[in-house]
This record gives C-alpha cells, sequence and structure tokens, in this order.
C-alpha cells in the first residue's frame, strides 16, 4: 500500500499503488459532484414545482375573490332589500298607532291583524340576524319577498275593511284610482248614510255626525288623500275651515258656493269632477250635512262638528 514519504512509489509497485490511490480519490470526486448536481437539479426542479404551484394559487386567489365580490354584491342587495322591508314595517307600525289613537272611543277588535302584523316584524329582524352567503341568497330573498307580500295584503285588509262598520272600502279605493271622482263620490255619499242607516233621509244629523265611527273617517280620507295627490279628502277640508272658520266663505273657497254675494249653490251636476276642482272640493259633505241649504247659520255648528270628528 502506497504511504506519504515512502520512496517505495518509485517502484513498479509503488507506482500502481499510486494510480490505484488516485482512481479511488476520483471516483469519489465524481461521487461528490453527482451528488452536488443531483442535488441542485431537484433544487430547479422544486423551484419550478414552487412557480406552478404559485401560480395555481394565484389563479384560484383570483377566482376567490371574484366570488367574493359576487357574493359581496348580492349581499348588499340583500341587506337594500332588507331595508326596504324594515322601512315598510316600520311604516305599517306607525300608521297602526295612528289607528290606535283615532280608535280611542271606537269599538277596538281584529286583533288578529295587529298580532300577525308584530309577527311579521319578528320575521323581518330574524332575517336581518342570518348569515347571508351564497348559497342562501336565493332564499333569504324569496323569505324577504314573501314577507313583503304578506305585510302587503295585512295592510290592505287592515286599511280598506273597517273593523268599526265592516264596510269594504275597496270599490272605493277602485273608484278614486281610476279617477272616477263623481261615481266615487257618490260611493262616499251613499256608503256613510249607508253606515248611519239614514240612506231614506239623505243627509246626518248631529247625533249621527257626532257617532260617526272616526275608523271609518280615516280610511275615505286617506283614500280621498292619496289618489288625489292631496287635493281632496276631510283632512284638507279641516285645515281650510280651520283659516275660515265661516261657512259661506268656506263653501266658497271648495267651490260649492257660487258667489259670496248671494247663497247661489252650485248645482251637484255641475261640481267639478276633476282635479281641476279646488282644494276640497270632494267629499262633497255638503250634502251630507245640509251645507247647501238657505240656512247657513243653522248648519255652521254641524259642519264644525263634522270637521271636528275628524
Amino acid at each position: 500500500m502506497f504511504k506519504a514519504g515512502n520512496d517505495n512509489w518509485k517502484t513498479p509497485l509503488g507506482y500502481y499503488e499510486k494510480a490505484i490511490e488516485e482512481l479511488r480519490r476520483s471516483r469519489e470526486d465524481l461521487q461528490e459532484m453527482k451528488v452536488n448536481y443531483l442535488h441542485n437539479h431537484n433544487i430547479e426542479s422544486n423551484f419550478a414545482s414552487f412557480k406552478t404551484e404559485i401560480k395555481e394559487l394565484k389563479s384560484e386567489l383570483k377566482t376567490m375573490q371574484e366570488r367574493l365580490a359576487n357574493t359581496e354584491e348580492t349581499t348588499i342587495k340583500a341587506q337594500m332589500t332588507l331595508a326596504e322591508t324594515q322601512k315598510a314595517s316600520l311604516a305599517a307600525q306607525t300608521e297602526l298607532q295612528a289607528l290606535k289613537e283615532i280608535m280611542t272611543d271606537e269599538q277596538k277588535s281584529n286583533y288578529r291583524i295587529l298580532e300577525e302584523l308584530v309577527q311579521i316584524k319578528e320575521q323581518i329582524f330574524q332575517l336581518l340576524s342570518q348569515v347571508v352567503e351564497k348559497d342562501s341568497q336565493t332564499s333569504v330573498l324569496k323569505s324577504l319577498s314573501d314577507v313583503q307580500l304578506h305585510l302587503s295584503q295585512l295592510a290592505e285588509e287592515l286599511t280598506l275593511v273597517s273593523h268599526t262598520s265592516g264596510i269594504d272600502y275597496r270599490k272605493l279605493q277602485e273608484l278614486l284610482a281610476e279617477q272616477k271622482w263623481q261615481d266615487a263620490d257618490k260611493e262616499t255619499y251613499s256608503t256613510m248614510l249607508k253606515i248611519c242607516e239614514r240612506e231614506e233621509e239623505g243627509w246626518l244629523d248631529d247625533g249621527e255626525i257626532k257617532r260617526f265611527p272616526r275608523h271609518d273617517l280615516y280610511i275615505i280620507n286617506k283614500l280621498w288623500v292619496q289618489y288625489s295627490e292631496g287635493k281632496f279628502g276631510f283632512s284638507v277640508q279641516q285645515r281650510i275651515w280651520q283659516a275660515k272658520k265661516d261657512c259661506k266663505r268656506f263653501a266658497y273657497k271648495v267651490g260649492w258656493l257660487a258667489s259670496l254675494a248671494n247663497n247661489d249653490w252650485v248645482k251637484y251636476e255641475e261640481y267639478t269632477f276633476s282635479l281641476d276642482a279646488p282644494k276640497g272640493h270632494f267629499p262633497s259633505i255638503s250634502r251630507l250635512v245640509g251645507l247647501d241649504s238657505t240656512n247657513l247659520g243653522g248648519v255652521q255648528h254641524q259642519v264644525k262638528i263634522f270637521l271636528s270628528r275628524y
């Protein structure tokens, strides 16, 4: 075996042993180079793999961002719908409160409707507490639509059917919606006489005026104001009366009296059955309280009583 510092390497055997030693070292160096090459090659391969994974992750992130954007947009729409439903619920509650105040001295019934409206309010706030996820958008929006429809149906029932007199005012609503002012006025006149069972007399005395249900006055007024864009209705007439407080001037202002110089009353057939009529022209309470008579002083207190009932 060749050893350093030994002169035997100068012999043929020494040359052979030295060559073998150098060959062994070369093999070790080659093996080390191979290991290093494979190591470096794996790093490059892993780097390429990492680049591919990063690219895939970026693509997935983009997809998730797009889905998130769509979900946020749908969520905003759902929240807007919820806000509108809350607004409708608040309006219904306000209307109910107004009805309660009007019905202070009237018969209180129909609690089923009030209870259902309370339940609807609870349903709305339950929906608000739900987590609006992508897969639940359709069901949430459908639930909101059902709640709004239910609320609308109950509001219509509460508004158009009097729990006091039992009168259904949907016919009056249809006539006003079609702007059939004369037919609507006749419907109002006949309905009010029917409530007081005064069809034969054709007018209301002091007692009937005082006993007339406020809830029905509220419904009639609301419909007239709504479909005339605030031009007709008891509330409009009341404001004019408060400004005049005189039967003759009041009748002239609303267009029932032709002239202040005399008691020349406008015939009912000659009333202005359109939105061109003076403010407060309808409903024509002149016929109900006998205002179109020559005895203005005798009916002034009836006008005052009637308009104070609203």
